[in-house]
């Protein structure tokens, strides 16, 4: 998602690197200071965070980036009182508790930074720079005061001092001197330092100077002299500006420069301990990393493993540790170059090492990298089974947010929305225990996606009413892009309540007139049988008389003979009604029937991306073509694995129908019942016995909803197969969740647009410095001339920064170099661009 920009004041020159808008919010400033920080453009950077600072006071995230620029330029008090400020509202900032330990490490308070290194990794012990930190900070430490394991003490000298009693107990309380003593100041020499005065002067420098005139100063008795307020003043002064050179000189001896070692050592990796240059090494890894230099971090991972199998236990203590920390960043790199076995691969040999050497630290590691992979391949089930793994290990409180957000995020996607919203739940309830900000307006949208996918009348309610609290959160932030996709979200869970609520009163209305109805044919059916009774009594009374007339005989010979007249079976009864709600399956007409066979229809339909887009109810399609129509049949039973009309599915179906002949249009209707009763179609792929049809739709199906076709029909014979590759750029916000669309241009003609919705391989789309890769099928259009590229704007991140697109047809690829945003809010506005090979757009 790109980031707007902010005009600079008036007073000001703007920061921006690269852009010709000036930067207008927090995340916009944030993004360029990371790049300036990047650049080693430290000034710049600050001043970037000082400006977020200005917009959002207190904004902890740059805070500690301002920290981190302090540091490089030496600023090590303010780069402390930044980190400090950070940590003012949760002392668990994690950020924040490294960047104090950085501060104090840089000032040379070692055992502190030790304390806050430590403080971090309990925390988080999958963080690897707090281990980094707690290993040169002791390091610092060992080589400022010694190895205590190489002391040995010996009783040696006079130890009778110690037998002696203490000859001032029994002194007790004495009167004071009635007069007044002088106090005479006991000056001590000043001790040497360990060292070659050579080598303290490279470490010092231009300070060395000042080093040798304040000793000199020291043996000026004339100028120091004791008990003189003067020459005590200079005295204390000078001994405290040689405290800090003496500081100086342990904290850069510490760091070990090569100009500060002896000759005789190397400068190449075996002049290090083995640890020493393992730990160097991964710490180079994770900044390539962090920079997006996968390839890079990559590389040097597998040459690390090589170095480091080929030492010994011996020469590297904890090597298995290391082996599986260096097997987590191979994984890592995968994954980020979307190679996702590669990914799982090796995070799996990561938690076996971890287990059989029972490092929970690994164990936490791995778990949450497997989930990683396994939710980027859209393997969700896999994911919630080694995140639900890894929470009985999450110690902090931020790692429970993130943890449940995750799981409850896969349930989303599975259709497991009740389940999703109590994770939200849990997600908000560490948020608030840190008060982080972004994870709680992360929890608040995960939660209302999970209420408006239920899609009941008191879920969507509340969803509103949590879009709300997610719209002011991002007001807060001033976030105004963000502002703008949860008020588009918003806007449709309030369109679908009215509809929602528009039904029910319907269905009310239709069971009201249902029951006068009833109550009518009621009324009328009673007043038929008050006639019917009527009659028979008559009926029964004219025999009565005849009967008296007659004598016993006649009676007797009656006896046998049946009524003439009995009540009438149902006479005056209602017949029952057909019911018109009903539709008929796979039902038929044509100009000829006699005429039409019976082919195969293939049909692709997939359910658009967009919150809520499945439905659980029944769907129906009609099909209308040059000799006659097919009408209501049921779509169900597809023939691939796919969940039946779930959000963001491919469902395939195969039909044996009578041939209509071309197609003109179809339509589609739901049946209105189930939990979920609307349904937003994207798309439709058609295949009869010789031509194939598109159609785009990307439309609610609330109503029956006819559609026709793109374009004329493809010939199947003419079909072409297109390998479209587009790779999104690695900059901050750069993918999208929109729906893109592609349309190839070639010197026999267009495909048309052509949606890109399900990259081989599956996963999400268009994700940050992500490649994915698309199969299409289309006509055959001969060699590529051009292509058009454009998305629909919708969803939450809509803008998309893509770097470049590669298509290949026929044996052929063509490349089309971009480089630039495809946003509404960003350059020229545009979502859509024409692109020629090997051509730059401006």
């Amino acid at each position: 998602m790109p980031l707007s920009k902010r005009k600079p004041k008036d007073d000001e020159q703007s920061v921006a690197s690269d852009s010709k808008q000036p930067i207008k919010n927090v995340p916009a400033l944030m993004g360029e200071g990371e790049k300036f920080f990047r650049d080693q453009l430290y000034d710049k950077a600050i001043q970037c965070y000082t400006e977020a600072l200005e917009l959002s006071e207190g904004n902890i995230n740059a805070l500690v980036e301002r920290s981190a620029c302090y540091l490089k330029i030496g600023k090590n008090d303010l780069a402390l009182t930044d980190a400090e400020e950070s940590l003012k509202e949760n002392k668990e900032f994690t950020k924040g508790l490294y960047q104090k330990a950085e501060a104090l490490y840089a000032m040379g308070e070692f055992e502190l930074a030790l304390v806050f290194y430590h403080r971090g990794k309990k925390l988080r012990g999958d963080v690897r720079e707090f281990q980094l930190g707690i290993n040169k900070a002791q390091e610092a430490i060992d080589n400022c005061v010694g190895d205590p394991t190489t002391v040995k003490l010996e009783i040696k000298g006079d130890l009778s001092y110690f037998d002696r009693p203490d000859e001032k107990m029994n002194v007790g309380y004495q009167k004071p001197f009635s007069q007044k003593q002088q106090v005479v100041q006991k000056r001590e020499k000043r001790p040497l330092k360990p060292g070659k005065q050579k080598t303290i002067k490279q470490l010092l420098g231009e300070l060395y100077a000042d080093k040798v005139y304040l000793e000199n100063l020291l043996q000026d008795d004339h100028a120091t002299r004791a008990n003189t307020k003067s020459g005590d003043a200079i005295w204390n002064l000078a001994n405290s500006g040689l405290d800090f050179l003496d500081s100086r000189t342990e904290f850069w001896r510490q760091q070990k420069p090569i100009y500060a070692r002896k000759k005789s050592r190397q400068t190449n990796a075996s002049s290090k301990t083995p640890l020493a240059y393992v730990l160097n090494q991964l710490e180079i890894i994770d900044n390539l990393q962090n920079n997006g230099k996968h390839s890079e971090s990559l590389d040097k991972s597998n040459k690390l493993m090589i170095y480091v199998n080929k030492l010994s236990d011996t020469q590297l203590t904890d090597r298995k540790a290391i082996v599986s920390n260096i097997y987590s960043n191979i994984g890592n790199a995968y994954l980020e170059m979307g190679k996702y076995e590669l990914a799982l691969k090796n995070h799996q040999k990561d938690l076996d090492i971890s287990n059989e050497i029972d490092n929970k630290e690994g164990i936490s590691r791995a778990y949450e990298n497997l989930g990683r992979v396994y939710a980027r391949n859209g393997k969700f089930n896999s994911a919630i089974e080694v995140w639900e793994k890894k929470l009985p290990l999450a110690e902090s409180d931020m790692e429970k947010a993130w943890l449940h957000h995750e799981i409850g995020r896969c349930h989303l996607e599975l259709g497991s929305y009740k389940v999703a919203e109590d994770f939200g739940q849990k997600s908000f309830e560490y948020s608030e225990k840190i008060s982080d900000d972004v994870w709680k307006l992360n929890a608040t949208i995960l939660i209302a996606q999970s209420q408006a996918k239920i899609g009941d009348e008191e879920n969507l309610t509340k969803a509103i009413e949590n879009f709300d609290k997610a719209y002011e959160m991002t007001e807060k932030q001033n976030d105004s892009k963000a502002m703008k996709a949860v008020k588009k979200v918003q806007d449709e869970c309030k369109e679908k309540l009215k509809k929602l609520q528009i039904g029910l009163n319907e269905s009310k209305n239709d069971e009201k007139n249902e029951v006068i109805e009833k109550k009518d044919e009621k009324e009328e059916n009673k007043q038929e049988d008050k006639v019917d009774d009527k009659n028979d009594k008559d009926v029964n009374d004219e025999n009565a008389q005849q009967e008296d007339k007659s004598d016993e005989n006649e009676i007797q010979q009656n006896k046998n003979t049946p009524r003439v007249a009995e009540k009438k079976e149902g006479l005056g009864k209602n017949q029952e009604k057909g019911d018109s709600t009903n539709r008929s399956k796979n039902s038929s007409s044509s100009k000829d029937s006699s005429k039409n066979e019976t082919i195969l229809y293939k049909v692709e339909i997939r359910t658009a991306n967009d919150l809520s887009s499945g439905t659980d109810a029944q769907v129906f399609m009609d099909m209308y073509g040059e000799n006659g129509e097919l009408v209501d049949i049921e779509l169900k039973d597809p023939i691939n694995d796919e969940k039946l009309f779930e959000r963001d599915t491919l469902n395939k179906f195969e039909l044996n129908l009578k041939s209509i002949g071309k197609i003109k249009k179809l339509a589609f209707i739901t049946s209105g019942t189930g939990t979920v009763a609307s349904w937003k179609l994207n798309s439709v792929k058609l295949y009869d016995n010789e031509n194939l049809y598109f159609f785009t739709v990307n439309r609610w199906i609330d109503t029956k909803t006819e559609i026709e076709p793109d374009n004329e029909p493809v010939s199947r014979s003419e079909l072409s197969e297109f390998t479209v590759t587009v790779v999104t750029s690695n900059k901050l916000g750069a993918g999208t969740d929109s729906n893109v669309f592609i349309n190839i241009f070639g010197e026999k003609g267009e495909t048309g647009k052509l949606a890109l919705f399900k990259r081989d391989g599956g996963g999400k789309l268009f994700e940050k410095g992500c490649t994915d890769v698309f199969t299409l099928e289309s006509k055959n259009i001969g060699v590529v001339k051009k292509i058009n590229l454009s998305h629909d704007g919708q969803g939450i991140g809509a803008g998309w920064h893509v770097e470049k697109v590669e298509v290949a047809s026929n044996g052929v690829t063509k490349k089309f170099p971009i480089d630039r945003w495809l946003d509404e809010d960003e350059a020229d506005g545009k979502t859509e661009i024409d692109l020629e090979p090997d051509v730059k757009p401006n």
